[in-house]
């Protein structure tokens, strides 16, 4: 009989296959909170089971934190995203309506030389920021969360970075 709890399937890529202590040590954790968490290998997914009711809403929140893992980020950070005080954006600067050919140059720009651009939003706006083309995770608080966001969209929409450097600092 199927459960009458929602189920959630999880891409897992190679790189979080690599991590696979990591998903253990989560696994083991949702196990605590209600979660039935499944790897299947084979068809490259995590399924996750909410097994009550107060499980479910912890269901984005495992599914977060696996998207944390795959993109690099340590544990530590991974964890957060299942507490209260952290939320994970995810934006998918790939635009299927117009296709940019510059992609390539957004994220750089995003990137800045030697990481200088990231590191200055992360810095502004107390959050961490991951990247994986074309994909951009964002943890933090939910007020530094839609600060970032808003610096990261200024770039991609063309802004000079010194405009966005400026809009970071009236942040202060």
């Amino acid at each position: 009989m199927a459960s009458p709890f929602p189920v959630m399937y999880v891409p897992l890529d190679s790189s979080l296959l690599s991590r696979i202590y990591d998903l253990y040590a989560l696994t083991e954790k949702g196990k605590q909170q209600g979660l039935k968490v499944t790897l299947d290998k084979e068809r490259g997914l995590a399924i996750l089971e909410a097994e009550t009711q107060a499980a479910v809403p912890l269901l984005q929140r495992y599914k977060d934190a696996m998207s944390l893992l795959s993109f690099g980020a340590p544990m530590q950070l991974a964890e957060k995203v299942l507490g209260d005080e952290s939320v994970l954006l995810q934006m998918d600067l790939e635009d299927p309506i117009q296709p940019t050919s510059n992609l390539k140059r957004t994220f750089a720009r995003l990137i800045g030389k030697n990481g200088s651009v990231k590191q200055r939003i992360e810095s502004a706006t107390n959050t961490s920021i991951f990247i994986k083309e074309p994909k951009v995770l964002v943890l933090g608080s939910f007020e530094s969360v839609e600060k970032a966001r808003e610096a990261i969209t200024r770039i991609v929409k063309g802004q000079p970075i010194p405009a966005v450097y400026r809009y970071l600092a009236s942040l202060k």
